[in-house]
């Protein structure tokens, strides 16, 4: 995992929640990685924060950064 950003804001209903953006490297997004690399992010995150206790329902959302340098979103620098 290289870096994890976040924002809050409502989701598609309406409702308040957390949006992780997790910049992964290349070699943690592989399909042999991906999946455990991405079970623990989430676990861990969860585990760590109390989030329904602040209203806010999880979003997480995976890129690489071979995917990031072809895309160059502000948002996941």
């Amino acid at each position: 995992m290289q870096r994890i950003n976040y924002e809050i804001a409502q989701d598609w209903s309406g409702e308040w929640a957390v949006f992780f953006r997790v910049l992964l490297s290349d070699e943690a997004s592989n399909r042999n990685h991906l999946r455990d690399v991405a079970t623990k992010v989430v676990w861990r995150m969860s585990d760590g924060l109390d989030l329904p206790s602040l209203g806010l329902f999880p979003y997480f959302d995976f890129r690489s950064q071979s995917e990031q340098a072809k895309l160059n979103e502000p948002a996941w620098a």
